[in-house]
């Protein structure tokens, strides 16, 4: 019988370290891009790029998901402990579907502040003007 409960403690316990290691690992802000006017649901290649100089050039990976922006806590602390003259931006690639079926890919890099990183959320809308229901005359 002790050594059932010895096992079942150090199942408990493994869990906990194994989730605070997660936790350690990511930090997630709750991030939604929307394209047109729908949520967007998969990005390629998503990044956010540190331009210290016009030769500078570093980059951080992150992960999307529908309402979820995810880099390493690492990262994230370091892009919050830089100047504020630097600057940032997400970088990623969105595929687009024609209605005979092509595919175009559309690249964006859009500047984003520390400030964003901070937020409890945020809600990036991005219009493609290069569409008639969206151009503005």
């Amino acid at each position: 019988m002790k050594r059932r409960i010895i096992m079942l403690m150090l199942i408990v316990l493994s869990h906990l370290a194994l989730l605070a290691q997660d936790k350690e690992r990511d930090e997630v802000c709750d991030f939604v891009i929307t394209m047109d006017g729908d949520i967007v649901k998969t990005i390629y290649r998503p990044e956010i790029v540190i331009l210290e100089s016009d030769t500078d050039i570093k980059t951080v990976p992150v992960s999307y998901h529908p309402g979820s922006l995810s880099l390493a806590k690492v990262d994230r602390d370091h892009l919050l402990s830089l100047a504020d003259s630097i600057r940032l931006f997400l970088r990623f690639e969105y595929n687009e579907y024609t209605t005979q079926g092509n595919q175009k890919v559309l690249n964006y890099e859009i500047e984003i502040g520390k400030g964003w990183l901070e937020q409890a959320y945020m809600i990036l809308h991005i219009f493609n003007t290069e569409k008639k229901r969206i151009r503005v005359n």
